[in-house]
């Protein structure tokens, strides 16, 4: 079965308006699904958007009749009952075409409501709870619940879905995975060297997650220049170079960019798929493939994301 190939709005990134034109473009090119994140902050000064992720998907999914799905973290900024409000809306009016993926969120977002940060293994238990709410309100339950982090009571939804949304986990490290694959219904990643991959995977599974509803985002940088192609992979998305650990505990944009200031090209490199050559790209795809992800999201951090639609848009055909 070949996996469902989407593209990914990076909302810390470009207008809301530009965000929904490259929606469009990637539906008249052959994506088939188009995923967001959830950001308060962008993660540089450099990217300096701050789009809110749920208006922005209630128009572009009336716009762009695509499967769509977001990443967020449904833990302090957005409590779990409201997430749960907002899904429910969505995908009462879109059947069938929403899904949601939880993260335990990074300082950089959540640090607006002032609360105490906790450290990652509390994070992932308020994650655990919060899902355990949002399911049973979207199941239309009356929900009452006390846990360490979360206290609902006697709570329901009376707008639901025909159709229930698929819930994933987000997660980078082998640990999270083997922690959160138990409670949902899949699990997104990024890209990773072949054999970390894998680890990831078997630590997934290990924990009770279903492999065939494995979703991957894909982060990579397009030029016909290949030097240009490597520098717009440092300059829009160098942080990505610091990992999961520490990119979750750093409080600002400004933060970010002292961070990652003595931050290479060649350093970038390793960690973001960067090339001119759309054969290298096919390649990649293909890597991915193998893995058995069910769908994945190509994130471009570029700077001119039309152009890479189309490029990639000409690989899917050699791949149908």
């Amino acid at each position: 079965m070949k996996p469902l190939i989407g593209y990914h709005c990076s909302l810390e990134r470009f207008t809301p308006q530009e965000h929904l034109n490259n929606a469009k473009t990637a539906l008249e090119h052959g994506f088939k699904g188009i995923t967001c994140s959830d950001h308060f902050y962008p993660w540089s000064e450099r990217q300096g958007a701050s789009i809110a992720s749920w208006p922005w998907l209630g128009s572009a999914m009336n716009a762009v009749e695509l499967p769509f799905g977001v990443v967020t973290s449904p833990t302090d900024r957005c409590n779990p009952v409201l997430i749960a409000q907002y899904i429910a809306t969505l995908a009462s009016m879109y059947p069938g075409r929403f899904w949601a993926a939880f993260g335990s969120g990074q300082l950089l977002n959540e640090h607006i409501s002032n609360h105490h940060w906790p450290v990652k293994s509390e994070r992932n238990k308020r994650l655990k709870e919060a899902i355990t709410i949002i399911r049973s309100l979207l199941k239309g339950e009356t929900v009452t619940f006390e846990g360490k982090f979360f206290q609902v009571y006697n709570t329901k939804l009376y707008t639901l879905p025909s159709v229930q949304p698929k819930i994933l986990v987000a997660a980078l490290s082998n640990e999270s995975a083997h922690e959160l694959a138990g409670c949902a219904d899949g699990i997104i990643t990024v890209i990773k060297p072949v054999e970390d991959q894998k680890e990831f995977i078997y630590a997934y599974e290990q924990g009770g997650g279903d492999r065939n509803e494995m979703h991957l985002q894909a982060i990579m940088s397009y030029h016909p220049d290949q030097q240009q192609a490597e520098y717009e992979a440092w300059y829009n998305w160098r942080h990505a170079v610091l990992g999961g650990n520490l990119q979750s505990e750093i409080r600002t944009p400004e933060d970010f960019d002292s961070a990652v200031e003595s931050i290479t090209v060649e350093q970038t490199n390793k960690i973001i798929r960067a090339s001119s050559d759309p054969k290298e790209h096919l390649e990649w795809l293909k890597e991915d493939m193998s893995h058995g992800f069910s769908q994945i999201y190509i994130q471009d951090v570029s700077n001119d994301q039309a152009e890479t639609i189309k490029m990639y848009g000409k690989l899917l055909t050699q791949l149908s």
